[in-house]
């Protein structure tokens, strides 16, 4: 895990203020499956499949299972380092604190996650039979008004896990010329609860489906 800190920290710390994920060319396709784009794409995949492989859902990006086509919000190496640590951190709390604990319970690799945890979050992330793109999401906003969100454009879509997240694209402003900029993509589950989340990368296309990576700050355990 000391290995899993530095490199943490130090892709925090040379990464953009946008947190921009190299997904390869900006609208790429790639002739291969999702879980064959990951083999190609270590640097931000390799515990993501990992991960995938410890859910039992591998079948979800390779084509081989149920769905055909989906969409995966994707969590990057990053983000799951993260998690692990901050799993990690709170347990050394509680130590400090006096309160007895396992130290079986460290996350140490990604296999030290519970399955069912993994599948959980992952399922949370995917939109089955659907191809999401930010050239055909609508404009949209999601505001905390009066200590609840209030939606407006945008998109709903039911997840894997059975509920469903909002999504919305917000147009920036170019110079002096507003809405002339860049579009960004921005989800949201329906939860009162749920913060915000900026996509950093969109639209990588893959024969069975699209990524849509979330940036490196994403806060797994919060979604």
């Amino acid at each position: 895990m000391k290995g899993v800190a530095l490199l943490l920290l130090v892709n925090l710390y040379s990464c953009t203020d946008y947190n921009y994920i190299d997904g390869g060319l900006a609208n790429g396709v790639h002739d291969c499956t999702m879980w064959q784009y990951f083999e190609n794409q270590t640097v931000d995949w390799d515990s993501t499949m990992l991960m995938i492989e410890h859910a039992g859902m591998k079948s979800c990006f390779d084509g081989s299972g149920q769905y055909k086509q989906i969409t995966f919000f994707g969590i990057t190496d990053i983000a799951i380092a993260r998690f692990m640590l901050q799993h990690n951190s709170e347990l050394d709390t509680k130590k400090e604190a006096g309160i007895l604990v396992d130290d079986n319970d460290y996350w140490n690799k990604v296999k030290d996650m519970p399955a069912d945890s993994c599948a959980a979050i992952l399922k949370k992330l995917i939109i089955p039979e659907q191809k999401i793109m930010l050239k055909d999401m609508p404009r949209g906003n999601r505001l905390l008004v009066d200590q609840k969100y209030v939606e407006s454009g945008g998109k709903p879509f039911t997840t894997l896990y059975g509920d469903e997240i909002f999504t919305w694209m917000v147009p920036g402003d170019y110079d002096e010329l507003k809405d002339a900029g860049a579009k960004v993509l921005w989800i949201a589950r329906r939860r009162n609860t749920s913060s915000n989340h900026r996509i950093a990368s969109t639209d990588i296309q893959t024969t069975t489906g699209v990524i849509n990576s979330m940036d490196y700050g994403f806060a797994m355990g919060n979604f």
